[in-house]
């Protein structure tokens, strides 16, 4: 009877052991795992102009950096004191050749505020958004982009 009571304590210890170390495996399993967070958008005022008229000369520029590649999301204020505002932006990078590529643009007409985003989706760089009142007096405004 002392053997079969020795045998039945050695195999209840087997098996606490093993339970122990299947335990012991299965927290290493998974204290190992891993997550894709995805880092949140970040928006940022790039621009705020007044008093752009058609008969300017020039499109105005404003630069902007993305991080992560992804499409962009402009919100952009117009208003013009007398009549409909009326824009047209343009999401561009410089080439070193001194040409630039485009990522979409906008004609937005009215007063009030609007938003678009770019036809493709922009790698990690340098860009500007452009922007040109084609309405004569002047409008006033701001720009903000929202990156990935």
């Amino acid at each position: 009877m002392t053997d079969l009571k020795k045998f039945a304590q050695a195999a209840l210890l087997a098996l606490l052991t093993a339970s122990f170390a299947i335990q012991t495996e299965a927290e290493a399993a998974s204290s190992q795992q891993t997550s894709n967070t995805v880092a949140p958008a970040s928006t940022k005022q790039v621009a705020d102009y007044s008093n752009l008229g058609s008969s300017d000369p020039s499109m105005m520029s404003a630069p902007f950096n993305v991080t992560t590649p992804g499409y962009v999301t402009f919100n952009v204020t117009q208003n013009h004191g007398t009549k409909t505002a009326y824009m047209y932006y343009a999401i561009v990078t410089y080439l070193p050749d001194g040409t630039t590529t485009s990522y979409g643009s906008s004609n937005i007409e009215g007063n009030g505020s609007f938003s678009f985003t770019s036809s493709k989706s922009l790698p990690a760089g340098e860009y500007y958004i452009r922007y040109k009142s084609k309405q004569r007096g002047r409008t006033s405004g701001t720009i903000a982009v929202t990156t990935p």
